[in-house]
């Protein structure tokens, strides 16, 4: 069975602050690595080393919920959408597009691992190597 450590979270929002939180939230046992938009992300190729994603769901271009699609379509890595603005309408469209969790912001350390633990639960087979050593900010 794996550690949570074994475990490379993707952080993907286009509020720095944000991005800064969860990467020193996770620092101490998860590696993680942020991304200031889908776009980056998606440029990045990291989809193939993260085990899980972390997007907010209003960014600018490309929306959390157009990253979801797309990383499901594409057999990705387990995605959990992030929102200040958790109503019904949001709730059905991250659901039936196949998101792991929806967060709701301010987010709760107790929810974002019970993301993790899903995330590490979803993913079959072996895990993906960690991500390479050099790992931003």
């Amino acid at each position: 069975m794996h550690s949570l450590s074994h475990i490379t979270v993707a952080i993907v929002d286009d509020d720095q602050f944000l991005l800064e939180s969860l990467h020193d939230f996770f620092a101490m046992s998860i590696p993680s690595k942020t991304y200031r938009s889908a776009e980056e992300f998606l440029k990045s190729g990291d989809a193939q080393w993260v085990h899980c994603v972390l997007a907010d769901f209003k960014m600018p271009g490309i929306s959390g919920l157009q990253l979801l699609e797309t990383l499901v379509r594409e057999g990705g890595p387990p995605v959990c959408i992030m929102t200040s603005f958790a109503d019904d309408r949001t709730r059905a469209a991250v659901h039936s597009g196949g998101a792991v969790g929806l967060l709701e912001k301010p987010i709760s350390s107790a929810n974002l691992l019970n993301f993790i633990s899903a995330s590490k639960r979803k993913v079959t087979g072996v895990l993906p190597p960690r991500y390479p050593p050099s790992r931003d900010q």
